[in-house]
């Protein structure tokens, strides 16, 4: 049987959730502390009034608005009402009613209010929500300490570091195109050596056996024997340094000779296109493999960087100590010196230290850095094409012109040489030129970005301010416990009762479930409020108030944060669609991944809380958020879990017939 996407545990969870089976309704410690505070005498005569009032004909929103506010500036919970401070949060204008109701529809909406396509919907929306803005909040964090000390800049940051060992970005993408296949930079080490250069030739060039004719009879002219030009191919092996460089050096010697055809041949191989190349030593001086571009050559030192030329052509040799600082002894700017001139040994030995600050280096070659650098590869003209001509290639200093037909080709410009570049889509790496405010940074992010997601975003109780599935959806568990601040509420309120303090509010109350008519009503919510400022006013009370209002928003302040939450992530508990099923299916092939959510209240908590797990389902999704984490284990030791059932229809063979003649 073809293996399949879902599990038999997904199936059955799948079947229970689309019957609204397995999810348990608000926590019983909550919905106790809700029913007993609103069986005070208190709260009874409130919601008496309310559902009076609803019921009239008379009724209307604007009234209805006062009656559910009332007490929300002074003491809150003597109405039944939303803190005013709580803008975000707007009274609930159908049963159950007042602050205890919106708790109550709050948490039910959060567990689909009997409809578990609406719990799919939402908790799959607040789940992608966490998910991305959780990795914009650890990302400002680590953005700030990740590069340490050697963070230098933004240009160098987006360009790999690219902008920093050059800054003639043109140039410099100009002259590593016509070095060809000069160098393998999978071997910075040995870039600027003759065996670099040696070893690179044969692996082009497949020269297995040793190197054509007038290159060969250089080298041996040297000195040296067939074994070691094999020794210079193959690399260091089991020779010492001293060795090694005592046959680099007859090799540079050889190099020198090099010329005419040879070098030629040796050009046309490695695809190297530079002009003034005399010699095949030419190839080892960084003036003549980078003409357009090496006075502007940089290597790294400590938290800057240091040109590796003066101005002219000589080598800024007080980098020496810096370049030798982080290679091997071995192979430091003394130990190539004695092969070829100091100055390029130097130079040689810095530009591969530059190199190497590229992340990636090893994994592609000259003529791939020249593509990301500059974008430009050579072409044929085609006159429906737009060209960027380099006028001044031999020079060493290219301006590029834009050319839109052969005819507007200035005289004397070879179109079907290298004088032309055909530009990529891309046109290569860029700087952040002229947006200074970047340019000057010198952290990864500003400190007003760093405020910004430290006060703005990472409000959440994860850590680094990360947001929890809790976070956005405590209420369903009351992960707050609300429940103990109600009961608190309660037993504030009957105190209340207990000294008379209520009896004007009640009277208000009880006045409202018997008016005749809408001014009535207005005039019995104006004594209520009153009732609550005279409760508030006396000193005989101040203990009951200030507990009554820390209770109410500890709870206004939870719920809050929550709708603003879900705002952010533009999801609507209160309009969810009704009767849809593709979450539930979305839901639960997502479930294995949320199981491997673990942090604390994070979506595996969350959702073994609210499973039912006295039935069916809610036991299937508790087991197959396990079978996820074993499947994760499995992977981790090359395991992997029996075959799923195939979610393809099974082929039934067709019958043998006997033909009839």
């Amino acid at each position: 049987m073809a293996q399949g996407i879902v599990t038999p545990l997904q199936i059955t969870v799948a079947a229970e959730m689309l019957n609204n089976q397995g999810i348990n309704g608000l926590p019983a410690a909550l919905t106790s502390a809700i029913s007993a505070i609103d069986s005070t005498t208190l709260y009874t005569n409130f919601f008496a009034a309310v559902n009076y009032y609803v019921a009239q004909s008379f009724a209307n929103s604007s009234t209805l608005q006062q009656l559910l506010s009332m007490g929300s500036s002074t003491c809150p919970a003597l109405g039944c009402s939303i803190p005013s401070a709580y803008t975000n949060l707007t009274p609930v204008t159908t049963a159950p009613y007042g602050f205890t109701g919106l708790i109550t529809q709050t948490g039910n909406a959060y567990l689909g209010a009997g409809d578990l396509g609406r719990f799919c919907q939402g908790f799959m929306a607040v789940q992608g929500y966490i998910n991305t803005v959780n990795q914009f909040i650890n990302s400002s964090v680590n953005a700030q300490t990740y590069l340490g000390p050697t963070f230098t800049g933004m240009d160098a940051l987006i360009t790999n570091n690219i902008s920093n060992i050059n800054t003639d970005l043109a140039g410099f993408g100009q002259d590593l195109y016509q070095q060809g296949q000069l160098w393998n930079l999978a071997d910075p080490v040995l870039y600027g050596t003759p065996a670099g250069l040696l070893q690179q030739l044969a692996t082009v060039g497949r020269l297995r056996g040793g190197f054509f004719g007038d290159l060969q009879t250089a080298l041996e002219a040297q000195g040296l024997t067939a074994s070691n030009i094999q020794q210079l191919v193959r690399g260091q092996e089991q020779l010492t340094s001293t060795e090694f460089n005592q046959l680099q050096a007859l090799a540079y010697q050889a190099m020198v000779a090099v010329t005419g055809d040879a070098l030629d041949q040796v050009l046309a191989i490695l695809d190297v296109t530079l002009p003034n190349i005399a010699n095949m030593a030419d190839l080892l001086n960084p003036v003549k493999t980078f003409p357009a571009s090496y006075s502007t050559l940089q290597v790294p030192a400590g938290t800057t960087w240091q040109p590796i030329y003066n101005p002219g052509t000589s080598v800024n040799l007080a980098i020496a100590p810096l370049v030798d600082a982080v290679l091997p002894a071995a192979s430091g700017c003394d130990e190539l010196a004695k092969v070829i001139p100091p100055d390029q040994a130097v130079a040689n030995r810095a530009i591969s230290v530059s190199l190497q600050q590229i992340t990636g280096l090893p994994l592609t070659t000259l003529p791939e850095l020249a593509q990301t650098v500059q974008g430009l590869a050579p072409t044929t003209w085609d006159p429906n094409t737009t060209y960027l001509a380099n006028e001044a290639v031999n020079a060493g200093s290219p301006a590029l012109t834009v050319y839109r037909a052969q005819q507007d080709v200035p005289a004397g410009i070879d179109i079907n040489n290298t004088d032309y570049w055909l530009p990529t889509t891309l046109g290569g790496i860029s700087t952040l030129a002229s947006l200074p405010l970047l340019q000057s940074q010198t952290a990864p992010i500003a400190s007003s970005v760093a405020t910004y997601f430290s006060t703005q975003q990472a409000t959440g109780s994860g850590p680094n301010g990360t947001i929890t599935t809790c976070d956005v959806l405590g209420t369903a568990i009351d992960y707050n416990n609300f429940a103990a601040d109600l009961d608190t509420a309660r037993t504030n309120i009957v105190s209340l009762q207990t000294a008379s303090a209520l009896t004007a509010l009640n009277t208000a109350y009880t006045n409202i479930a018997s008016a005749a008519n809408d001014a009535a009503v207005l005039t019995q919510i104006g004594n209520a409020n009153a009732a609550i400022a005279a409760i508030v006013g006396n000193p005989t009370y101040a203990s009951q108030v200030a507990a009554l209002n820390t209770a109410w928003n500890n709870i206004a302040g939870v719920l809050s944060q929550e709708r603003t939450y879900q705002t952010r992530a533009s999801i609507d508990y209160f309009n969810l669609q009704a009767g849809e099923q593709v979450s539930v299916f979305g839901f639960v092939q997502q479930l294995p991944q949320y199981a491997l959510l673990t942090q604390q209240c994070g979506a595996c908590e969350f959702l073994e809380e609210v499973s039912d797990t006295s039935t069916l389902g809610g036991q299937a999704i508790v087991g197959t958020m396990r079978e996820g984490r074993n499947n994760k284990q499995f992977a981790g030791s090359q395991l992997s879990q029996d075959l799923t059932p195939s979610s393809e229809p099974a082929v039934t063979p067709v019958p043998v017939v006997t033909p009839v003649y």
